[in-house]
């Protein structure tokens, strides 16, 4: 499980462990005060304006280093707007380095050991976070999903539900079932976690009772249970635990805050972990996400089950299928466009009309999409 996802755990514990949060802070104090000066450079303002940005720069973050290390020799002679972009860039490359030169460099100072043992450090401390972070999702995922509204099926779902899981399990060589709960949301989902399967009422009745589509749809999260996806998602934020509690407490205390000051102070000083985490961390983990749809989507039409989740993805499309536009429509989906999904189901010799509803497409001997409950409203 651990193997998987090397790029968004590699990205979530370089970020969360090795002061990427603090070193895109100090780039952008780099950048701003490299670009200001770089702009008056050459004209009588400069002089002062850097001496007074040195002093504002050690006041604010004592470390040792002057306006004039930001800015290249050139952004001092050409000045303006030209002057401006060299110091810009220059001055947050400058920082980054201090952050990270300096500190390997004081290391290797006191003992050529150090910076090694300092790695190994950090590494296994996040290992270990993350050992304790799955441990805790996995054994209280129970009690956190009956808090947050999931409840035990009652008999008649059961009855219906239960034996649709164990011959999905049995064609999908799983080793065993996870624990089925529903949840009394209107919304039509469905969610896999390490030892669980949600089901929402909303899902169930938007599909109607339809026995092939439902089974379809217990046979994807199967696959993702039997493939061990919600556990590798729980150790990639393990991995990054520290920079996603400080991430979410953030974002809580943005949303609570009615003081528009205080929203300001929040985003002003944790906004380098805002992109840490929205624009570097999560978009990987997020990419992963998507092949894991993919990948469970193949396996249950592997076993049989894709006619019904066909039907099944070709109706929640037309009702709930909207544009990806904006970072977290498009970048942090989780899931991949429906109609790729559909796609990649789609059997090379079958007949799938791009217009009309799933009780279209003809009966093929390689592609059977028979509609057998009504059409949706």
């Amino acid at each position: 499980m651990a193997g998987r996802n090397l790029r968004g755990n590699a990205a979530g514990l370089i970020a969360a462990w090795f002061n990427l949060p603090f070193a895109l802070f100090l780039a952008a104090v780099g950048a701003i005060a490299g670009g200001l000066i770089g702009v008056v450079s050459g004209t009588i303002a400069g002089p002062g304006m850097s001496t007074r940005m040195t002093v504002l720069l050690n006041v604010l973050l004592p470390f040792p280093v002057n306006v004039e290390d930001l800015l290249p020799t050139a952004a001092f002679q050409i000045g303006g707007v030209i002057g401006g972009i060299l110091g810009f860039l220059n001055g947050a490359w400058v920082m980054v380095w201090l952050v990270y030169s300096d500190f390997w460099r004081l290391l290797y100072e006191g003992d050529p050991s150090w910076p090694l043992a300092a790695v190994a450090g950090q590494v296994i401390t996040a290992l270990f976070v993350a050992v304790l972070y799955t441990f805790y999702s996995m054994t209280c995922e129970g009690w956190r999903l009956r808090i947050t509204g999931a409840r035990r099926p009652s008999r008649r779902e059961a009855q219906w539900l239960i034996p649709l899981m164990a011959e999905a399990a049995r064609r999908l060589g799983s080793p065993g079932v996870p624990v089925l709960l529903i949840d009394d949301s209107r919304e039509p989902n469905a969610t896999t976690w390490t030892r669980h399967i949600v089901v929402n009422q909303g899902l169930i009745d938007f599909l109607r009772y339809d026995e092939e589509a439902m089974a379809g749809i217990l046979a994807h999260e199967i696959v993702h249970w039997k493939n061990g996806d919600a556990v590798v998602m729980a150790w990639g934020k393990g991995l990054a635990l520290p920079l996603y509690v400080v991430y979410e407490i953030a974002v809580k205390v943005q949303q609570a805050a009615r003081w528009g000051v205080l929203r300001f102070l929040v985003w002003a000083v944790l906004w380098s972990v805002y992109v840490t985490v929205d624009k570097i961390v999560m978009p990987l983990h997020a990419a992963e996400w998507r092949r894991c749809e993919y990948r469970a989507d193949a396996e249950a039409k592997a076993a049989g089950y894709g006619d019904g989740l066909y039907r099944a993805l070709a109706w929640l499309r037309q009702g709930f299928d909207g544009a990806r536009s904006g970072w977290d429509a498009s970048i942090l989906a989780t899931h991949p466009p429906t109609e790729l999904r559909l796609e990649a189901l789609e059997s090379p010799h079958g007949h799938y009309p791009i217009a009309g509803t799933p009780s279209m497409v003809r009966r093929t001997p390689q592609a059977t999409m028979v509609r057998t409950g009504p059409d949706k409203d």
